[in-house]
């Protein structure tokens, strides 16, 4: 019966490092800016931009007239290096 509480203790001390190292790993990527919550964009691009606050949906397109064309009322066509400025802005005023 010890031995298998000291068998099952060891192992969830194996799992529980291996989470752990994970985790570590996951930060410092985020630290070092190998991934990243801010969206890319093209810059020479354009973008059909919708959705809400809290979600935006964003569609490319290679020029603006087919960016244009599929404009409606409720999502707009920006270029993506207004995109990219909007970004950085906002992570400045969040950071």
């Amino acid at each position: 019966m010890a031995a298998s509480i000291g068998m099952l203790e060891r192992r969830a001390r194996y799992l529980m490092g291996i989470v752990a190292v994970i985790a570590a790993i996951g930060l410092a990527a985020f630290e070092m800016g190998w991934i990243s919550t801010a969206p890319s964009y093209k810059e020479n691009a354009w973008y059909l931009v919708g959705g809400n606050d809290s979600l935006v949906i964003t569609s490319e397109y290679a020029d603006e007239a087919d960016c244009r064309r599929k404009e409606t009322a409720s999502s707009v066509c920006r270029p993506g290096k207004a995109l990219m400025e909007d970004t950085r802005a906002y992570q400045n005023e969040h950071s």
